[in-house]
This record gives structure tokens, sequence and C-alpha cells, in this order.
């Protein structure tokens, strides 16, 4: 009798610490495919301004590409682990909004009063 209710004892724990680890599982393969598909939507809508701002810098645009190499660099630094081949998506995330925020600001002040360069860096 002990020994059976060691048994249930020890598969009631086990069925639940594997149902607890099943739903942190869950959230963080949740999390990383949310997180993957908010970088992609924002990276797009950011090329999409980019290129907007582009067309409007075609004299300049190669101080429009430096910056956004410059960013690139900082973004990577920040967010990307060559070394575990693994990125943070959330730092991945805050960096492009950031930027996204920043390239449209650029594109109205352009429309507005004209591209101001020192602006970029």
């Amino acid at each position: 009798m002990r020994k059976t209710i060691i048994v249930i004892a020890i598969f009631s724990f086990t069925s639940l610490f594997a149902r607890f680890n099943k739903d942190i599982y869950d959230i963080t393969y949740d999390s990383i495919y949310f997180g993957q598909k908010i970088y992609y939507s924002l990276d797009k809508e950011l090329t999409y301004v980019y290129k907007r701002l582009a067309r409007i810098m075609r004299r300049d645009k190669n101080i429009l590409v430096k910056s956004e190499q410059a960013w690139i660099k900082r973004r990577d630094h920040a967010c990307a682990f060559p070394e575990t081949n693994s990125v943070n998506i959330q730092c991945a995330i805050r960096y492009t909004r950031k930027r996204l925020y920043f390239l449209k600001e650029r594109l109205r002040e352009c429309q507005e009063v004209g591209c101001k360069i020192e602006n970029f860096f």
C-alpha cells in the first residue's frame, strides 16, 4: 500500500511537472513566433519608408546608405550573437521600431521643409 501511494505521488508530480514545462515551452515558442512576425512586419514597413526616402534624396542617397549601414552595425552589435548563431528578437524589434520612427521623421522633414543632411547621423 505504501509503495502504491509513493508511486502514485511520483507519477502525479512528474505529470504535473511535465504539464507545467509544456506551458513554459508553449509560451517560449509562441513568443519566438510572434516576435518574428512583429519583426518582419516592422522590417517590411522600414524598407517601404527607406525606399520612399531614397527616391526623395536622389542627390544625397549615399548619406542615407551610410546612415543605414551604421544603424545595421549598431543593431547587430547589440542584438546578434554570432558565437551562438542567435538573435535577441526583442532587441531587434526595439532597434527597428526606433529606426522606423527616425526614418519616418526624416521623410516628413524632407517632404515639408527639405532634407537636412546633418540629421541623418
